[in-house]
């Protein structure tokens, strides 16, 4: 058996040399597959609990972020166990693929991305919206989707570092004060609009499909975090300007 490897391996080896160019080819085809699999494998095939969430939220928990890249899991744990849902027999961390490089040879590139995100809630029975605006506007949008009961799910440059940062709001506090459960506090702290205009990257309305149905296509709710990914990016450069 090992003889048979050594043979097909000096073969690969004597091919490889005499067609360099193509081998080149191929190996880079393999290097940018490897992200694409595991993206795959994770999102489709992890078994889970396939619970249906409650139709409104009960009591939010506060989680504490021990880990630097977690807090995606963190606020999506926060929303399932305030829907009733079990976040462990979810396995929404793996699911999410936040101990997976989003680029495997970036070492920083740990974390949940939008595409992961909208996935995970699409398939686990999640209506989302992009709130539309971050103006006056949207902080009424917000503001209405809170008050229907339903908690917002926000990626927002930190104050402290401009690190990106995904946390819950949860309740609207009063007409100009929104209520936030942010895995690196002890407590929930009350935020007003200039927190949606000059720290908030995106804004994603959560509730339950209401009907006990996936998302309809998959792919299409790739593509739809995809879209929120670009966006977000274009979000994080006007920020910045600020």
């Amino acid at each position: 058996m090992l003889g048979r490897v050594k043979t097909v391996s000096n073969r690969v080896f004597r091919w490889c040399l005499r067609h360099k160019v193509w081998a080149a080819v191929i190996i880079v085809l393999g290097v940018l597959s490897i992200t694409p699999i595991v993206i795959i494998t994770r999102t489709w095939f992890i078994v889970h609990a396939d619970q249906r969430p409650r139709a409104v939220p009960a009591t939010y928990t506060l989680e504490e972020q021990t880990e630097g890249f977690t807090c995606g899991v963190h606020a999506l744990s926060t929303v399932y166990k305030a829907y009733g849902l079990d976040p462990e027999a979810e396995r929404i961390r793996w699911r999410l693929g936040v101990d997976t490089k989003a680029v495997f040879y970036v070492s920083d590139s740990t974390g949940a991305l939008h595409p992961d995100m909208y996935m995970v809630l699409a398939q686990d029975y999640f209506a989302v919206d992009e709130l539309a605006s971050y103006d006056d506007n949207g902080w009424k949008d917000m503001a209405a989707h809170l008050d229907r009961g339903h908690p917002v799910v926000l990626l927002i440059k930190r104050r402290e570092n401009g690190n990106l940062h995904w946390v819950v709001a949860t309740r609207l506090l009063d007409a100009g004060t929104i209520e936030v459960y942010d895995p690196l506090f002890d407590e929930p702290y009350g935020e007003t609009p200039d927190f949606l205009y000059d720290h908030v990257v995106t804004a994603m309305l959560v509730r339950p499909t209401g009907n006990g149905e996936q998302a309809a296509s998959s792919i299409d709710v790739h593509l739809t975090g995809m879209d929120a990914l670009n966006k977000a990016r274009k979000r994080i450069e006007l920020l910045e300007k600020k």
